[in-house]
């Protein structure tokens, strides 16, 4: 990361500069998704990927010139989010923290959505409030526009997996009507997937094929799978004969 040693030192003594003078703050936007190091809550990666239909938590911080947390208090009030062609604007918690949250229900697989985050030192009313739904800006002349602070900023890839399993033909054909997928997420969620109906939508079946081979395949939803890592899936089915058949499998969720 950064250019030379001579220029990031250069960098670092205008910046401790600053801060001895007014201040210099910078911003660290950070993501639940990811990918993120192991046993890590958050990821600062630039780019990362999302999964469609997807709640992404996001975390904003102000830090100094050398990387350590500022808190916020008389230095900004308050952030504005920017995701796609939306808004989002957020206070401070008790631990100096923007936490915001986005879900990503709108995106297609292989959409890129930028999320920038920019902290503003409040100068009267602030410059936008959100009013039935709808931003509005200041127009008084008499206000003073809101002093930016700081910002960051991360790409984010849109991506869905699928879950594909087979179970090879027993001696008497599968129930579909008896089987169910299990997904599991690391934080103990489990979702169970039935056969798709006219009146619930779910797994489709299909076989047996060349090969002697069921077919079962399932999209899962943003909710349903890790943020990052793998997820784990297991199917149990029955055969007309009441035998039980079991597939287990690990889906990617980067």
């Amino acid at each position: 990361m950064g250019g030379p040693l001579p220029d990031r030192l250069l960098v670092l003594g205008l910046c401790l500069l600053a801060m001895l003078m007014d201040g210099c703050t910078s911003g660290s936007l950070a993501t639940n998704t990811g990918p993120r190091p192991p046993l890590h809550q958050w990821s600062t990666a630039n780019r990362q990927m999302v999964y469609v239909g997807e709640q992404v938590e996001f975390d904003f911080v102000l830090t100094d010139g050398f990387g350590n947390f500022v808190h916020p208090d008389g230095v900004a009030d308050y952030i504005a989010a920017f995701i796609g062609g939306e808004r989002i604007q957020a206070d401070y918690d008790l631990s100096g923290h923007f936490p915001f949250s986005y879900r990503f229900d709108t995106v297609k697989p292989g959409d890129e959505v930028s999320v920038k985050a920019v902290a503003y030192k409040q100068n009267h009313s602030r410059d936008f409030m959100l009013v039935a739904g709808t931003w509005m800006q200041s127009e008084s002349p008499y206000e003073v526009p809101d002093t930016k602070v700081a910002s960051d900023d991360v790409a984010l890839e849109a991506y869905e997996a699928s879950i594909e399993l087979t179970v090879p033909q027993p001696k008497r054909d599968l129930d579909p009507s008896t089987g169910v997928i299990r997904i599991r997420r690391n934080d103990g969620m489990t979702t169970s997937v039935f056969v798709s109906t006219a009146l619930r939508p779910g797994f489709s079946i299909t076989g047996p094929q060349p090969g002697e081979v069921y077919r079962i395949r399932y999209v899962p939803k943003g909710d349903e799978v890790n943020p990052t890592g793998q997820t784990d899936v297991e199917l149990t089915i029955y055969d007309m004969a009441g035998q039980p058949h079991q597939v287990t499998a690990k889906i990617d969720t980067p």
